[in-house]
């Protein structure tokens, strides 16, 4: 069974590097790649959700934050846990079309962060607009085309990027949960307005 997984990890990997490549391709992923550094991109996209949405994007921002820095804590600790080496130190032939990373591999810390983002302000925009929003989609649709592009240019197996998926999607959950929680105690202790709330959810959807 494993063989067979790690058969299958280097074939798609060879396919995705080597195979299904073209000259734009070449240019877009890795710009898409370097855009999720540090989740730069992420931290953007918060800032304009705050900023933009008034007290639930406010809201739904922190979701996302909380879902960040779990994300990133939890795929750092796996990385020196595992200490898998990247597949250009592996293999032969490898594009290497970005800087080659200092870190370990296994899971892909871009991945982690991009679906834990996602998934987090996905999943408190349903909760406080009873609805998912369309740069919901959107972000969810930016986060695979991140893990896509980590495959592409050449420093991650396809099971670091499973694995940031899930590891990620996990981040969100607890992230949007433990923002609940938080809202939850400001009402218990009468910080919000809930008339006002109520008011603005409703303009919001």
């Amino acid at each position: 069974m494993t063989n067979h997984l790690v058969g299958l990890d280097y074939v798609t990997f060879h396919l995705i590097n080597g195979g299904w490549t073209s000259p734009l391709l070449d240019t877009l992923l890795p710009a898409l790649s370097r855009a999720g550094n540090l989740g730069a991109v992420w931290l953007i996209a918060l800032g304009a959700i705050a900023a933009f949405g008034k007290k639930t994007g406010r809201k739904i921002a922190l979701a996302g934050l909380l879902a960040l820095a779990l994300g990133f804590a939890s795929s750092t600790l796996l990385k020196d846990l595992t200490m898998r080496p990247r597949p250009f130190l592996t293999l032969d032939h490898v594009r290497l079309l970005v800087s080659a990373p200092h870190s370990y591999a296994f899971p892909s810390g871009h991945t982690t962060s991009s679906f834990a983002v996602a998934s987090g302000v996905v999943l408190a925009g349903k909760k406080l607009l009873k609805k998912v929003p369309v740069w919901g989609w959107g972000m969810l649709a930016l986060a695979a085309a991140i893990s896509y592009s980590r495959l592409y240019v050449g420093i991650h197996w396809p099971t670091d990027v499973a694995m940031g998926v899930l590891l990620g999607l996990a981040s969100g959950w607890v992230g949007a949960r433990l923002a609940f929680r938080r809202w939850r105690w400001r009402r218990v202790a009468g910080k919000v307005d809930e008339t006002d709330e109520t008011r603005e959810l409703e303009y919001a959807s």
